[in-house]
């Protein structure tokens, strides 16, 4: 499989925006060429899912194994997971836009949520709740569930008006939900392309008073 391009200069990662959200912004500098590609391989892949609670380490570890042993199928768990993370983007879009969406984005979803049974379960462990797969059957779609869900609770529900896309000039791209209390936020992060753009107004009135 060819590695997708990584950039030595990451964008740092978005704190405590809704799973989905956080899944969609593994492409960095979205609206620009090259983009950034976070995900880049199967192992890749992995790795998030276990830095997001979506796996636990024991299960990560069987999955790792299969997918070394059987490097077609990880090709194709990563290419389905690749292509849920657009689809969300896509339904994401057109929320902002308030338009349709397109019906293949519509079905990709679905299809993840509902396509089979699910061995995914939730279990009580270390005073919380979290996400365990299945031991006998051990279905790489069901770690892209809980990402769908996410999704589809974003898109139905009463937050969705409020899904922005950040509006720094460089391309930035990164999606969040906006829950500011007047709904005017226009930075994925006030610490990074909020900052620039502060500092580029400032540079201009400077530049517009000394003209």
């Amino acid at each position: 499989m060819v590695e997708r391009p990584t950039s030595k200069a990451a964008k740092p990662t978005l704190q405590a925006e809704d799973l989905s959200i956080c899944f969609v912004n593994t492409v960095a500098w979205r609206l620009r060429e090259p983009n950034e590609e976070r995900l880049g391989s199967p192992s890749a892949l992995l790795e998030w899912l276990g830095r997001n609670g979506l796996a636990q380490p024991h299960d990560l570890r069987l999955l790792r194994g299969a997918w070394t042993a059987q490097p077609g199928e990880a090709a194709k768990a990563y290419e389905m997971a690749i292509q849920l993370r657009e689809s969300i983007y896509t339904l994401f879009i057109a929320c902002i836009a308030r338009s349709r969406p397109p019906s293949s984005a519509l079905a990709f979803l679905t299809r993840v949520l509902w396509h089979q049974p699910s061995g995914l379960r939730l279990e009580w462990e270390r005073d919380r709740m979290s996400w365990h797969l299945g031991r006998t059957n051990l279905d790489p779609l069901d770690l892209l569930r809980p990402i769908a869900l996410s999704a589809a609770d974003l898109v139905t529900g009463s937050r969705t008006h409020k899904i922005r896309q950040c509006q720094d000039d460089r391309g930035c791209g990164w999606l969040f939900v906006d829950e500011s209390r007047v709904q005017n936020r226009r930075w994925c992060s006030m610490g990074d392309c909020g900052n620039r753009a502060k500092a580029r107004r400032h540079r201009e009135r400077i530049r517009a008073v000394r003209e």
